[in-house]
């Protein structure tokens, strides 16, 4: 992947990556080879190792991939350093993907306790609360498992009762965040109230988990997705792409290799 600077030309970044201008032009569909603009992530095929420098200075800046600055959703944590909870990781137990990021305790760089708050990461409008959210039995949870297993994948309405208790916000250009398997949500969050980056619209719980009815509070986590149009931020790509996609969300800077 690389997010398109100020300056660059398809032919160039070519060159960079030594891919032809055709490849680059059928992997990102593109109408032609001047169609590209600032902050625009392009795919470039074939490459899998470390590309030779950089055109001129890099970025972090996560307006490179979705045109706005985004905070964490819990106060000080980091991103996850285990693939198994970052989006693309197989769940074997619904026969599905993972479509986001999880933040529990002793991952994300700070406690993440049932009842702590979750923050929107940026501004938006509140376009999902259940606030009458009903608890999945032990028996729903098995049918439901029951159900993906024998046709092979999670369909949708199952993976959303997976989700739990849950909170979108619409943040425009096509851009949602999901937070899921809350335990609660504030009395002011309600369908079609603005929130501002920072604002508290959950709390951290357990809901929908597929302990949640034996087990009630061990797989207490925020599981937090980024939707643009009708995907998951980063399908279809493989771990370190996907990290590298989530870490300039973010705005954070990898760490130096040894």
């Amino acid at each position: 992947m690389y997010a398109v600077e100020d300056g660059d030309v398809l032919g160039v970044i070519a060159d960079l990556f030594g891919v032809t201008i055709d490849a680059l032009v059928e992997a990102n569909d593109l109408p032609d080879e001047t169609s590209i603009a600032v902050g625009q992530l392009l795919i470039i095929p074939g490459v899998t190792a470390t590309p030779r420098p950089s055109l001129g200075p890099t970025t972090t800046s996560n307006a490179n991939l979705l045109g706005m600055h985004l905070i964490m959703p819990i106060a000080g944590a980091c991103l996850t350093p285990s693939d198994d909870q970052m989006p693309n990781a197989p769940r074997e137990y619904r026969s599905g993907i993972h479509e986001g990021v999880d933040f529990f305790t002793s991952y994300a760089c700070v406690d993440v306790p049932k009842g702590l708050p979750e923050l929107a990461v940026a501004d938006g409008t509140i376009i999902r609360a259940d606030r009458d959210y009903r608890a999945l039995t032990q028996a729903q949870i098995e049918q439901l498992q029951a159900e993906s297993a024998a046709q092979g994948f999670t369909s949708a309405g199952t993976l959303d009762k997976f989700r739990g208790r849950q909170v979108w916000i619409d943040h425009e250009n096509g851009i949602v965040t999901r937070y899921s398997h809350l335990d609660g949500i504030p009395r002011e969050v309600q369908v079609g109230v603005e929130v501002k980056q920072g604002d508290i619209v959950g709390y951290v719980g357990d809901s929908g988990t597929p302990g949640s009815a034996t087990n009630p509070d061990f797989e207490i986590h925020l599981h937090f997705e980024i939707r643009v149009g009708d995907t998951f931020l980063g399908a279809g790509l493989d771990p370190a792409e996907t990290r590298a996609v989530y870490e300039a969300v973010f705005g954070i800077t990898p760490a130096a290799a040894p």
